[in-house]
């Protein structure tokens, strides 16, 4: 048997990403302030494109004006390029001669997006593992741990478990946690909380003689008997230690002067307004969506160069090609503009429809919500609505909330139903701000709460909301 070369025709289908394409993706998941910056970088870059001052956009309604009837026709040909109908581009009303004015005050940036960015705890602990010295096994391991350490600054797992290095000896893994340890802020990458308090004692800067030589006995009171403290029976740890119960308070005084959350000085971020991007407000017995476009101007493409490309007899073939290109790519972005905000208004509208209860009557009647569930309302694809909720706020009668906000899984009720689980969060709250003070209620004891509220729960699942909601457990809560 013979193999010989033939030609064989195959006809197949492909998505092509174009970078208009690309452009038009991009755009959907900026916030307000990055699409002003977009707008004005583009008009920057592009002389074709300018600010319409005689159009004023206005939203009745709720209702999304149409595409502006000022842009030139457009067709895509078969590399997906937008091509541009030039017959019809240049209007009566519009000057030849007019150029867009100089740069003014408006154009500078705002006081705001002068702002320094706050450092996150990552970034700290990546800087200083650059600045460290050590072998490259060393800092790779380091690197991978530094990814695993949560936003409080703990390592919740050991580091075998998440170390995706291959043949690292195992005194090399120890160096790695020894060194992420050694780092600003005292106690991070611990692993449990006595760990973190035992790192921090260690990393006291003063001699023990300016704690009164306490300092072995607070080691020991935390290494040893961690629970005990918590129980505040100064007397039995006294008799436990030896000591008098003068020393016991001195020493739980060092102990309350560490941070049990090392990352939290990294979390404090700053506080700013957030400026909805959509607003939402009652209106009989529906609720009508009106999308905020404050700070983004009309465009245009420059009548000036629509003119010098329509005009074949003065207009040199190269130039005229330029200009073809750049009023090309200002007509894709206008358009693109344009779906980001017929894209933001479907997957508003199509939020409220799910969440009117919560609108009506607040969080407990918040209804759980997936990607899914409006993707295939609106009848488009969950990554699409993703990058649309990315960055977006909703100003609504029960606040500002982020997009986000709104998406949540369910929990099963003992009617069949579904409640949210930011719905069962405040619920929790409620519980534990309700309770009997003396005798705090254990997760299992809340457990059985949620189940007088038609919310079935379990125990590990109470305990992480609990936590995420930064509540103490019950003996840690019991007053005496």
């Amino acid at each position: 048997m013979s193999l010989q070369p033939r030609m064989v025709l195959r006809a197949e289908q492909r998505l092509v990403m174009t970078a208009m394409l690309q452009q038009a993706i991009g755009l959907l998941p900026t916030t307000r302030l990055e699409l002003q910056q977009a707008v004005q970088q583009e008009m920057m870059e592009n002389s074709t494109l300018e600010e319409n001052t005689d159009e004023i956009k206005e939203t009745v309604d709720g209702e999304m004006p149409e595409v502006r009837d000022d842009l030139p026709e457009t067709q895509t040909d078969e590399r997906g390029e937008v091509e541009i109908d030039w017959e019809n581009i240049v209007h009566d009303n519009y000057s030849t001669d007019s150029f867009s004015p100089p740069a003014g005050p408006d154009d500078f940036p705002t006081y705001e997006q002068t702002l320094a960015v706050p450092e996150s705890l990552h970034e700290h602990l990546e800087w200083q593992l650059n600045l460290t010295v050590a072998s490259k096994t060393v800092l790779a391991l380091a690197m991978e741990i530094i990814g695993n350490i949560d936003d409080a600054g703990y390592l919740r797992s050991e580091p075998a478990e998440f170390i995706t290095q291959k043949d690292f000896p195992q005194d090399a893994l120890d160096e790695a946690l020894s060194l992420v340890q050694s780092f600003d802020p005292p106690g991070v990458g611990a692993r449990d909380l006595k760990e973190c308090l035992l790192i921090q004692l260690e990393m006291l800067d003063a001699p023990e003689e300016d704690y009164g030589n306490l300092l072995p006995l607070a080691r020991s009171l935390v290494e040893e008997n961690i629970e005990g403290l918590f129980e505040r029976n100064f007397s039995k740890l006294a008799r436990q230690f030896k000591v008098s119960v003068e020393k016991i308070n001195a020493a739980i005084e060092i102990i309350r002067s560490l941070t049990p959350e090392p990352g939290d000085r990294f979390s404090q971020e700053r506080v700013e307004v957030a400026e909805p991007d959509v607003t939402v407000t009652k209106r009989g017995e529906g609720f009508d969506v009106t999308l905020n476009d404050d700070g983004l101007p009309p465009l245009r493409i420059s009548p000036s160069y629509s003119a010098m490309a329509a005009n074949r007899n003065e207009v040199g073939n190269d130039t005229r090609k330029y200009i073809e290109e750049r009023v090309r790519a200002a007509v894709w972005f206008i358009k693109s503009i344009e779906q980001r905000r017929e894209t933001i208004m479907k997957v508003s509208r199509s939020i409220v429809s799910f969440q009117k209860d919560f609108l009506e009557h607040g969080v407990s009647q918040l209804r759980p919500l997936v990607l899914r569930d409006v993707a295939e309302d609106i009848e488009m694809h969950e990554s699409t609505v993703s990058r649309v909720t990315t960055g977006k706020y909703m100003e609504t009668p029960q606040g500002v909330f982020n997009f986000k906000y709104f998406f949540h899984s369910g929990l099963v009720s003992i009617g069949g139903g579904s409640t949210s689980s930011v719905a069962v969060k405040e619920k929790i709250r409620e519980i534990v701000d309700k309770e009997d003070k003396l005798k705090p209620l254990t997760d299992q004891q809340l457990v059985e709460k949620l189940r007088e509220v038609d919310v079935v729960i379990a125990r590990r699942t109470v305990t992480k909301y609990r936590k995420e909601l930064r509540i103490l457990s019950a003996s840690r809560r019991k007053q005496f």
